[in-house]
Order: C-alpha cells, then structure tokens, then sequence
C-alpha cells in the first residue's frame, strides 16, 4: 500500500513539473498541503501506516495538487485580464463587470454590448470546466436597500442566464445579490457610485 501512494505521489511530482509555479500557485500548494495532511492522516490510520507518515504523504500530494489547480487559475486568469477586468485572489479568480455596461439605469434586462462581452468571458470559462462560479450582484446606494437587494439578485441571474445561453452548464453557477452592502468605494460621488454598480464572477475550484 506504501508502495502505491508513493507511486502517485511519483507521477503526481512529474505531472505538475511540467507546469511553471506562480506566487498565486504556491498559496495554492499551501492550502493542498494542508487538506491533503487531514486526509493523510485516515490514510494512515486505516491502512495501518503511522497517522504522522501518512498526513506526511497525504501533505506532499495535497501541495502538488494544489500546485496544478493554482497553475490552471494563473493561466485562466491572464486570459480572463485580455477581455474584462479580473484579478487573482488566493481563492481563485474574481472578474468585474460595470452594471453601466451591463444594464440600463434600474434595469435587470442585458444590453446587447453586455451579451457580447459575457459571451467573450463564457469562450474561456468552457475552457475550464472544473471552475464553480458565483455570480455576485451589487449596487449603489441610491433608492431603498430592500429594491436594491432584489435588484443585485436579479442583475446577477440575468448575467446566469446569459452564461447557460452560451454553454456554461447551470449547475456550475450560482447566484448571490448583495445590494448595496457591500461598496468598494464610498458612495459619495456619481463616478463612486458608478464603481459600486457591478456584477462580479467568483470563479473557485470543484467542490
């Protein structure tokens, strides 16, 4: 059995060898090492290995994992940075659209502008058929707080809805609206308020 789990943890090693780490990639590897310790460990306890040897083992596949899941988020991100704004986060990859290109003023229906651009993003989303996505709806602080939660919903299914239409599976997607709660910049202006008005991608890893 010790025989076996070092053999994948062999090919494992050749495998993401043959990728180029990033700084993202290594936070990656940390959190693999550190799931991959926990499940090491019943390894180890069920196989009848030592639980230190076998949270050891499961460590060293868990960062080599993560190593490749990080490496893949590094690769989809710079192709995500080519057609809207998008950044790498140590979860994964956020992608930022302004609701003034995305929707009229109050409005939840898509503007043909937008259709392009989400079809753009959803091109290379079908590239990667492991990312889990939510899709994060916010507004600004004008009007009352309970119609613009129900309008960041609403703004975040239709951006959904435009995915599915363009071959994201539906079960991938979820939906969040956070209404005006949660402003990356005081609404103090109308170019703030225009930053507070957006819909996010959170793209994840299965599971």
């Amino acid at each position: 059995m010790r025989q076996s789990i070092l053999s994948v943890m062999m090919v494992t090693v050749l495998l993401s060898a043959c990728t180029t780490p990033g700084k993202r990639t290594g936070i990656g590897a940390g959190a693999g090492g550190a799931a991959g310790a926990g499940l090491g460990a019943i390894i180890g306890h069920n196989t009848g290995m030592g639980t230190g040897e076998g949270a050891a083992i499961g460590a060293g596949l868990g960062a080599l994992i993560g190593s490749v899941v990080g490496n893949r988020f590094d690769k989809q991100a710079k192709e995500l940075e080519q057609v809207a704004e998008t950044r790498r986060t140590n979860n994964g990859i956020i992608t930022k659209l302004q609701n003034d290109i995305l929707f009229d003023t109050g409005s939840a229906s898509l503007r043909p502008a937008a259709q392009n651009s989400i079809a753009q993003i959803t091109e290379i989303i079908k590239k990667y058929p492991e990312d889990r996505i939510t899709v994060v709806g916010y507004t600004d602080d004008v009007g009352d707080a309970a119609y613009n939660q129900r309008l960041s919903e609403r703004r975040a299914e239709a951006v959904k809805k435009e995915m599915i239409t363009d071959g994201v599976p539906g079960s991938t997607i979820l939906i969040l609206g956070k209404g005006e709660s949660s402003p990356v910049v005081p609404n103090t202006s109308n170019a703030n308020r225009q930053l507070n008005r957006r819909v996010e991608l959170h793209i994840t890893a299965e599971g």
